[in-house]
């Protein structure tokens, strides 16, 4: 037998032996398996351990009033609305989701409330264009001086520099 503890296999055997209730011939297997194995020695033992504990708990007795009791909880809850029904798996998550949601609207309202320092006016589509338009204009004429420094476009020439 492959140890079921390293091979994952026949694990539930494990199980039903600590519990008594694996049959004999496979009881056998693993009480053959245990005397060479140590690892599942140990496991077989911790759930006896288990099982011997479960079986010596003994609950509380029941109350004599313990029906009414529960026949009043069932009631009450079949009584309430529709919307409490709804609302009941969420109820909580209702106490940390409030100081959080306070925090928000604190923190919105202090952003709509904020005024600015300086206050700018809408621009205007057509001041901007006309702004492009006079920005584009002063550079090509700058260009154009540039060229002109640079000797790269002919130049009209004067009558007085002919006459010199």
């Amino acid at each position: 037998m492959n140890c079921p503890i390293k091979s994952k296999e026949n694990t539930e055997w494990l199980l039903d032996y600590s519990a008594g209730r694996l049959d004999r011939e496979r009881a056998g297997v693993v009480a053959q398996h245990m005397e060479s194995c140590p690892d599942c020695t140990h496991f077989i033992q911790s759930q006896q351990v288990v099982w011997n504990a479960l079986g010596e708990w003994k609950p509380k007795p029941v109350s004599s009033d313990f029906d009414s009791r529960l026949y009043r909880v069932i009631d009450q809850k079949e009584r309430r609305s529709w919307v409490s029904r709804l609302f009941q798996p969420l109820q909580p998550l209702w106490r940390p989701l409030v100081p959080v949601g306070a925090a928000c609207l604190l923190i919105v309202v202090g952003l709509v409330l904020r005024t600015p320092d300086a206050a700018v006016g809408p621009v205007h589509p057509q001041t901007r264009v006309e702004a492009i338009e006079a920005e584009q204009v002063e550079r090509t004429l700058d260009d154009m001086q540039m060229l002109r420094e640079l000797e790269l476009t002919p130049q009209p020439e004067d009558k007085t520099s002919k006459s010199m």
